[in-house]
C-alpha cells in the first residue's frame, strides 16, 4: 500500500504484477493529529468514480501520556454509497486494523533518515508572504567547450561568479558535475533584464562555450546551502 502524505493525494494498492487500485483521496493531512481520507469503494466492492457517492474515513491521534496515544477512527457518510449501503456498514463494522496505515504515515514522515516536522497553513502562509523574486539560470556547454582549450576562460568565468556572489548579485552558484551538456545553475538577486545583461558579459558566454536560459523565480530571502 502507497500512502501519498498531502491533501489530493492517494491511497494505492499495488499489486505483484505492477497493477494499481487508488481506492481512497488524502481529504486532510494534518501530522501529528489528524489524517482523513474517502473510501471510493460502491456497494458492489468496485472502485467509485462519483465523488458523491463516496463516504470518509478520519483518523485523530491524542496524546495520552508520553508513550500512548489514542487513536480514534470514524467512518462517516456510508449512507452516501446509496441503495444497499447497509451492507457496506455492516462489513466494516466489524472493526480496522490500523497497522498498516500507521506504518506507511510513518514511513511518509521519514525521508533521508530524518523525521519531517509538521506544517501548520497558518506557517505556510506566513512563509509564503515572505518570498521574493529571483531569476534562475541555467547554463548549458555548447560544441566549443573543450578541455583542456578552454580551462583558462572558464578559470575568468569562475573569478567573475566569485565577484557577482560577494557583490550580493549570485545568491547561489551550483556548478554542475556530469556530462549532461548543464555546465551550472545560478540563482540571481537580479530581475531577468538585469540577468541578462550580466550574462552577456560572461567570458564563457562571451567566447561562445556557454549559452544560457534565465527563468523567473520565486524564494525565500535568507535560504541558504547547509
Amino acid at each position: 500500500m502507497v500512502f501519498e502524505p498531502f491533501v489530493g493525494g492517494n491511497i494505492i494498492d499495488r499489486g505483484v504484477d505492477g497493477s494499481e487500485c487508488r481506492w481512497a483521496r488524502v481529504l486532510a493531512y494534518e501530522p501529528p493529529h489528524r489524517v482523513c481520507f474517502s473510501w471510493d469503494i460502491s456497494t458492489q466492492w468496485q472502485i467509485e468514480t462519483d465523488p458523491a457517492r463516496t463516504s470518509e474515513v478520519e483518523v485523530t491521534f491524542t496524546p495520552v501520556t508520553p508513550e500512548r496515544t489514542q487513536v480514534v477512527l470514524t467512518h462517516r457518510h456510508l449512507d452516501r454509497h446509496g441503495d444497499g449501503w447497509q451492507s457496506m456498514r455492516d462489513a466494516v463494522s466489524g472493526g480496522w486494523s490500523l497497522i498498516p496505515l500507521a506504518d506507511r504515515v510513518d514511513r511518509a514522515n521519514h525521508v533521508a533518515g530524518r523525521v519531517l516536522p509538521s506544517i501548520s497553513d497558518d506557517t505556510m502562509q506566513a512563509r509564503l508572504t515572505r518570498t521574493s523574486t529571483y531569476t534562475a539560470m541555467l547554463l548549458h556547454t555548447t560544441e566549443k567547450f573543450a578541455r583542456p582549450a578552454v580551462d583558462s576562460i572558464i578559470w575568468e568565468h569562475g573569478r567573475r561568479n566569485m565577484a557577482l556572489v560577494e557583490a550580493g548579485l549570485l545568491a547561489i552558484v551550483l556548478p554542475s558535475g556530469d556530462d549532461s551538456g548543464l555546465a551550472g545553475i545560478g540563482i540571481f538577486a537580479a530581475t531577468a533584464d538585469d540577468t541578462r545583461a550580466i550574462m552577456d558579459d560572461d567570458p564563457c558566454v562571451r567566447a561562445g562555450i556557454f549559452s544560457y536560459e534565465l527563468h523567473p523565480v520565486r524564494g525565500f530571502p535568507g535560504a541558504c546551502l547547509p
